[in-house]
């Protein structure tokens, strides 16, 4: 009975392990970076809209526009070691100093912070389903086109057009779980090493 028992516990113990192992992606799996799209639009398609109580207490569209930055990325290894990237792979565009000056000097602050509050941002992943190929959305809000509460209002196009001239003057950070796994040069699209901070 006990040898029954003891059988019965490591077979549970071998199928817990199995399974957190087929559900676990291989922390070196990594991306390259094939394309990369940056403009400044006013697209819902693209960037959705946002939603604010107007003064009777119902709700209304509030249309954005944002500095919109679409990547394809391409898995470099099995795909199995991808497979729970959707629900934790993040990103953010890390500026230098010539992007992140202009953010402010245009918009009144630098909105690739983390802690900006007065812009937002948003991140999407499409693909990857059935190819190793998939697609990295960030869009960083930039104003609003008509006056609202949850943003300014944007600047004019003629200004925004000095943000987008900078836009790709930093690097694209890429996350795991919290963790770096890779950067990329906005402007080679080649994997660069993380600068001692």
């Amino acid at each position: 009975m006990k040898k029954l028992t003891l059988y019965f516990i490591s077979s549970l113990c071998w199928c817990f392990i199995a399974g957190c192992s087929m559900n676990s992606t291989n922390p070196l799996a990594t991306y390259s970076l094939e394309k990369e799209k940056v403009l400044i639009t006013d697209d819902r398609f693209l960037i959705g809209v946002l939603a604010e109580k107007n003064e009777k207490g119902g709700w209304q569209d509030v249309l954005p526009k944002a500095l919109y930055y679409e990547f394809t990325l391409k898995q470099k290894g099995k795909q199995v070691d991808y497979k729970q990237d959707k629900g934790e792979l993040k990103a953010i565009i890390l500026p230098d100093k010539e992007l992140k000056k202009t953010s402010i000097d245009v918009l009144g602050s630098n909105v690739f912070t983390e802690k900006n509050s007065t812009y937002g941002h948003q991140l999407s992943i499409q693909g990857f389903d059935h190819s190793k190929t998939g697609k990295l959305v960030l869009s960083y809000y930039v104003g609003a086109q008509t006056s609202s509460n949850k943003m300014p209002l944007a600047p004019s196009d003629e200004q925004l057009k000095k943000l987008l001239n900078v836009a790709k003057s930093g690097e694209m950070v890429l996350y795991r779980n919290h963790k770096e796994i890779a950067r990329y040069d906005l402007n080679s699209l080649k994997s660069v090493a993380k600068e001692n901070e």
